[in-house]
This record gives structure tokens, C-alpha cells and sequence, in this order.
């Protein structure tokens, strides 16, 4: 079983959720719900990420047919 194939995913997660997690416990209770929010830039780093890198590869297999 390959549970690690996404790199990108297990490269981006563990920072965003330490993020996460210091902020629930530093805000105060009123605020805390706003900690989950650092979610939306971890997906969005992620699928641009995952975009630029198969539009890389698309290109190369371009340039490498004759």
C-alpha cells in the first residue's frame, strides 16, 4: 500500500496544521473558530501547486515529441 504517493500533500500538511493547532490553542475562545481557516490557503497552495507541476509535465512531453 502506497499511502505516502502525494509528496506534495505530506510536504504542505504538516506546517499548515502546527499553524492550525498553535492558533486554537493562542486565540482566545470568541476567536478560535477562526483558526480552522488556514485550511483554505493549504488546499489552495496545494491545487496550484498540482496544477503548475502537471502543466510542466504536459509541456515537456510537448517538446520531447517529434
Amino acid at each position: 500500500m502506497n499511502h505516502f504517493r502525494n509528496k506534495r500533500y505530506w510536504i504542505l500538511m504538516p506546517p499548515f496544521l502546527i499553524v492550525t493547532l498553535l492558533l486554537f490553542r493562542i486565540l482566545p475562545d470568541d476567536m478560535q473558530k477562526y483558526s480552522v481557516l488556514v485550511i483554505l490557503p493549504f488546499w489552495v497552495i496545494y491545487y496550484a501547486w498540482n496544477y503548475y507541476a502537471i502543466k510542466k509535465i504536459n509541456q515537456n512531453k510537448g517538446q520531447s515529441s517529434p
